[in-house]
């Protein structure tokens, strides 16, 4: 498992590289990184998700899912819990930064790397619980107002559509002509491209002293990328949830780097976006070395 990680860290990391030289060669510009950006959170993840439940439906596989959704939400507010100790009242980009990973960009690609297209299935739960609790208790973190949440974005973004279509399906077993799946199928396949060329444009864009330089930065990554994922297996190893490709996606999920709504919220809402964007870019790339051994980590712990 641990060359088959190295590996797909390596290809995605190739592929950030590709990202930051179609900027540096002026081929890729800042609206084009924002239209990509669109498509793959409007379309492409969402497929991704819709595609994972195209299986005969299993009612064990569902119980499954309700406890992936369950260790989500336990992983979050630890979190929460966590970095009430750790960080500063007012240091909300940072609390935001530890608590919601980028189990999106970076989860999916591995997921179905390790496991294949049906083991996003598990990381929807993931995501659909950490997508209610970034529209609410993130965006109030952020914006320093209970009054901000949003809840037509709560239940209309589009990681919740693409996961409730999903389950709809998954659950009614309404048949589908082949060519639409196929086609499904093609959109999610872009997922993992698409996903590391706008990381790859968030390194060209970004101030490499600033980055390399911010100290509270160093400390929200090592919060992010090393102690906030003991806190999840612990966690997924006291649930009865027995069941090895569960316990590898929900690992995979929280040992991601920071979500990149770190940046993108904070400038909806008044935060420190040029901080959150800093976080987001440093734990990006040091999760290509952390990612691999943190996995290898966790599955010495289940063992146990």
């Amino acid at each position: 498992m641990f060359q088959i990680l190295l590996q797909q860290m390596l290809t995605m990391l190739t592929l950030a590289i590709f990202g930051f030289a179609l900027i540096k060669s002026k081929t890729l510009d800042s609206e084009g990184t924002r239209q990509i950006s669109t498509i793959l959170t409007m379309y492409v993840m969402p497929a991704a998700m819709i595609a994972s439940f195209h299986t005969d439906f299993d009612l064990s596989r569902l119980k499954l899912f309700g406890w992936a959704a369950i260790a989500a939400f336990l992983t979050v507010l630890s979190r929460i819990f966590l970095n009430y100790f750790i960080f500063d009242k007012n240091d909300r980009i940072a609390k935001y930064s530890v608590t919601f990973p980028n189990s999106g960009f970076f989860g999916i690609p591995i997921v179905t790397a390790l496991i294949g297209i049906e083991g996003v299935f598990f990381m929807t739960a993931f995501i659909m619980v950490t997508n209610v609790m970034q529209w609410t208790y993130g965006q109030t973190l952020i914006s320093g107002n209970r009054h901000s949440m949003s809840i037509k974005k709560l239940f209309l973004n589009p990681a919740m559509i693409g996961a409730t279509i999903g389950l709809f399906l998954f659950i009614t077993q309404i048949a589908l002509p082949p060519f639409i799946w196929k086609a499904v199928d093609s959109i999610a396949a872009l997922n993992t491209s698409l996903a590391m060329i706008v990381i790859g444009s968030y390194l060209a864009n970004s101030n490499f002293k600033e980055i390399f330089t911010s100290r509270p930065a160093y400390k929200a990554a090592t919060m992010r990328l090393l102690i906030t994922p003991l806190l999840a297996f612990i966690i997924i190893k006291l649930l009865p949830i027995n069941n090895a490709e569960v316990e590898l996606v929900l690992t995979i999920a929280s040992v991601a780097p920071a979500a990149a709504n770190t940046a993108i919220l904070g400038r909806l809402f008044g935060g420190d976006y040029k901080y959150g964007a800093r976080i987001v870019v440093l734990t990006s790339l040091i999760s290509i070395l952390t990612i691999p051994f943190m996995i290898q980590f966790a599955q010495f712990i289940y063992a146990l």
